[in-house]
């Protein structure tokens, strides 16, 4: 894989298998195709130190379904999920293809495989106080959810947007701790686009001094934007 931008570690790190790397997918990107999957799989269980994981993010879509896609809301849970099979599907797919010797490091989860652990569910309720208590915190994530989102903001109102922020607050425990499966810490997080740039407009933020002090994170954590 090419590694463009790294975050708290580097290439000599990686090379030395000090982590373990996961992806997180987002169903309706499209730059997760099969084939990006698998290179991200091959190269993963060949750096990781204890294993390689990737994450299927399926049930926050409902909330993008909602807004974007008028959808209601059982009907936004449905199309998250039978989205997701389809994203599945691939992974399985690109996992059959590796060596065997690989695809015993590797390891496929879903939103639901991660959101329950202890760690987890503390830095959850962390971030959203703070979504609903720190204003600098709350306008500086709607602030990213526009860049994100750029002209389709001018068809939504104020609260669409701040409802559609809770997909990326819903991933903040992750982005800022990785996160916890059958004993191993998933800490590398790799992705193709510019996940890195929430990472670092967060941490700059003066408020967030504090919440970074009463985060539990399972050991260190970094972030590569790679392709």
């Amino acid at each position: 894989m090419r590694i463009e931008t790294l975050i708290n570690t580097d290439i000599a790190a990686i090379e030395a298998r000090e982590w373990n790397p996961y992806l997180g997918i987002s169903i309706n990107n499209k730059a997760f195709t099969q084939e990006y999957i698998y290179k991200f799989m091959d190269w993963a269980a060949s750096h990781s130190k204890d294993g390689a994981a990737v994450l299927v993010v399926d049930i926050i879509q409902r909330i993008n379904n909602e807004i974007l896609g008028r959808a209601k809301p059982l009907a936004a849970i449905e199309k998250a999920f039978s989205r997701a099979e389809e994203i599945l599907a691939l992974c399985k797919n690109a996992h059959e293809s590796l060596a065997l010797e690989k695809k015993e490091r590797i390891v496929i989860l879903e939103w639901p495989d991660i959101m329950y652990d202890k760690t987890f569910e503390h830095n959850a309720r962390l971030f959203n106080d703070a979504f609903e208590n720190e204003a600098e915190f709350r306008n500086a994530l709607i602030a990213t959810t526009r860049e994100n989102l750029g002209a389709i903001t001018s068809r939504l109102d104020e609260s669409q947007i701040e409802r559609l922020t809770h997909y990326v607050l819903s991933e903040l425990p992750e982005i800022f701790a990785g996160f916890n499966y059958k004993g191993v810490h998933y800490n590398l997080n790799t992705y193709p686009g510019k996940i890195l740039e929430i990472y670092t407009r967060l941490n700059s933020l003066a408020c967030f001094e504090t919440i970074r002090d009463r985060l539990l994170v399972k050991g260190k954590i970094a972030i590569v934007e790679a392709y």
